[in-house]
């Protein structure tokens, strides 16, 4: 790997999308025929669950939002004409991705007022963001980054990952119940691995320009740089998955959650309640408690305060043709005057939220549901390591039977940006966007999407008589 400038390779590492950035599966939030996948958004959600068993065979999601970069000349035949291209400008630039894959989760309830669910979790968070900085598809060495950032105070930013295997063991129950409500609760643990995670911080670097006859240069006044990366980037070519899995440590999760229904009229043994004939729906979730734990390299390290008369050039020239992480390490020692050991371990949070969500049932299968999600956790605090979900206001109509469905949810999240989504159901599969505008063009990066697949009863008949719902 070709290094051409310390600076250059962290400003492309905040602006370029890790691809491996969640919770938004839209289409099932408050949904009764949700089955397995509910408990991704209330814990307490799955003993309102329509079906006695539900399989979720798989389920993808991705989530991405970032600022000032734009798709040109994409084609859904010819995706390989694609370029990225950044808004030319003094601006501060993130980018924030989440994706999680889902397989086999089961979900199984012995009687009404009991549900147990199983199931096995891929995911990963990745958040990227800087200062203010100038930039532009002209830029293309560390040389020409800094000859247009010469007015910029300072270079501050970070980027943060992690990614992680983990087994979800949930169980709600019925706890109190009347003639026209129906209080749930529900516990989720989650058994983790934490299998890869880093994170990058460029700390208020400044420098100033200097001419010597014709020629410009830039030498490095302040700041530094750390970083942190998972021991499991050290093994080997050769190492197996289950090297990996067993050099990775183990973590435990929780999430929690409430959700109380309210029905407008008593129940008889004529008229009983239902998983799908309430008025409203109350949720209530605190979810992914818990922080992701690593072994940290010994190649890592914080480097702080130049040497005097470190440039540009000197920069671009130790760095050129280094090919791994020891020997940038070995070099960044010779940029500065101090560095520090970091410790053996490092930890980054998981994305723990609040969720608050309102499900009103409409009749003749319409509904309408709202959720508000609380990060307690912000990743503009540069200092500490954290990951957070991107959504805040969704509100989403749909129209839904056992075998058919349409949600259009409407989203507005944490960067300020307001999308219009998608989805469908048919028969065991749904699909849906985050942002309709990828149904054109991607030009826009911000969007992403999800698919589930899930069974149920094979008898569509007997599932709806166990209640005596109609289709």
């Amino acid at each position: 790997m070709k290094l051409n400038s310390l600076l250059c390779v962290f400003f492309l590492l905040i602006i370029v999308i890790n691809q491996s950035n969640g919770q938004q599966y839209h289409a099932t939030h408050g949904s009764p025929y949700a089955g397995a996948v509910s408990i991704f958004n209330n814990p307490a959600s799955s003993v309102n669950s329509l079906y006695k068993w539900d399989l979720n065979l798989f389920s993808l999601q991705t989530t991405l939002t970032t600022n000032n970069l734009s798709l040109n000349n994409f084609s859904y035949l010819h995706p390989g004409n694609t370029t990225l291209s950044i808004k030319e400008g003094s601006n501060n630039y993130f980018a924030h991705q989440n994706l999680d894959f889902n397989f086999f989760n089961f979900l199984y309830k012995p009687d009404e007022k009991h549900a147990f669910t199983i199931g096995l979790r891929g995911r990963t968070y990745n958040h990227n963001k800087s200062s203010p900085m100038y930039a532009s598809d002209t830029i293309t060495s560390g040389y020409s980054f800094l000859r247009a950032n010469r007015s910029t105070a300072f270079l501050d930013g970070f980027s943060t990952h992690t990614a992680w295997v983990e087994l979800n063991l949930n169980y709600s129950q019925v706890l109190f119940e009347t003639d026209r409500t129906r209080l749930t609760g529900g516990i989720t643990l989650n058994i983790a691995k934490a299998l890869s995670g880093y994170s990058l911080k460029l700390n208020r670097v400044s420098f100033k320009e200097y001419t010597i006859g014709t020629d410009t240069g830039y030498l490095f006044t302040n700041g530094g740089i750390e970083y942190s990366y998972t021991n499991n980037y050290d093994l080997t070519t050769a190492s197996t998955a289950k090297d990996v899995l067993k050099n990775s440590r183990s973590g435990l999760g929780l999430n929690l959650g409430l959700e109380y229904l309210i029905y407008d009229e008593a129940s008889t043994d004529n008229n009983a309640h239902t998983p799908t004939n309430y008025n409203w729906k109350l949720g209530f979730s605190i979810m992914d408690l818990g922080k992701n734990k690593f072994n940290n390299s010994p190649y890592t390290g914080n480097f702080y305060n130049p040497i005097p008369n470190i440039n540009n050039a000197v920069v671009t020239r130790k760095l050129t043709n280094i090919k791994s992480i020891p020997e940038l390490k070995d070099s960044l020692k010779t940029f500065f005057n101090n560095y520090d050991s970091l410790s053996n371990t490092f930890s980054i949070s998981r994305p723990t939220r609040i969720i608050f969500n309102v499900d009103k049932n409409l009749g003749n299968h319409f509904a309408v549901n709202g959720q508000l999600n609380i990060n307690l956790y912000s990743t503009s605090n540069y200092r500490k390591l954290l990951t957070r979900e991107t959504n805040l206001i969704t509100i989403t109509p749909r129209w839904e039977t056992i075998t058919w469905g349409l949600y259009i949810p409407v989203q507005y999240n944490t960067q300020g940006q307001l999308w219009v989504g998608a989805a469908i159901k048919l028969g065991p599969l749904t699909m849906g966007l985050h942002n309709i505008r990828w149904l054109k063009t991607i030009h826009s990066i911000n969007g992403g999407g999800y698919i589930l697949l899930s069974i149920h009863p094979f008898n569509r008949t007997k599932v709806l008589s166990r209640f005596d719902c109609p289709e």
